[in-house]
C-alpha cells in the first residue's frame, strides 16, 4: 500500500499556542510546595507543551495513518517532536481508535484508508 500524507487540521493549528519554560528555580519552588522531584515537574511539563507543537501532532497523525495503512514503522524527519509523535501514533493507534466515535473512525477511514 503507498503511503498517505496526514495534513494536520487548520483548526488544531489555529489553537495552538507558544509555551514560554518556565526557570529551573520556578520548577524547584513548585517542586518544595507539591513535594515532587523537581526534574519530574520539568519533565511533565515538557510532555504537556508538545501538545502545542504542529511537528509532533503532525507526527501522532503520519504514525496513525501508516499504521491503519499496514506500512512499517519509519520515522522521517530528524525533528524529535515529530519522531516522539510518530512513535505515540503508530503504537497506540489501536487502543486510541477505540476510544473514538464511530464518526470519526468513518472520516478517519474515508480520508486515510480507503482512498
Amino acid at each position: 500500500m503507498t503511503r498517505k500524507m496526514y495534513q494536520v487540521p487548520e483548526n488544531k493549528l489555529r489553537h495552538l499556542r507558544q509555551i514560554e519554560m518556565p526557570s529551573d528555580d520556578e520548577f524547584k519552588a513548585r517542586a518544595k510546595k507539591e513535594r515532587r522531584p523537581w526534574g519530574i515537574l520539568k519533565r511533565d511539563f515538557m510532555k504537556s507543551s508538545l501538545k502545542q507543537d504542529p511537528e509532533y501532532l503532525r507526527g501522532i497523525g503520519q504514525g496513525r495513518v501508516d499504521k491503519a495503512r499496514g506500512l512499517d514503522y519509519a520515522e522521517g524527519r530528524n525533528d524529535s517532536a515529530y519522531n516522539l509523535g510518530y512513535y505515540r501514533g503508530y503504537t497506540e493507534y489501536e487502543s486510541n481508535r477505540r476510544g473514538w466515535d464511530q464518526a470519526t473512525r468513518e472520516r478517519f477511514d474515508a480520508e486515510y484508508v480507503n482512498c
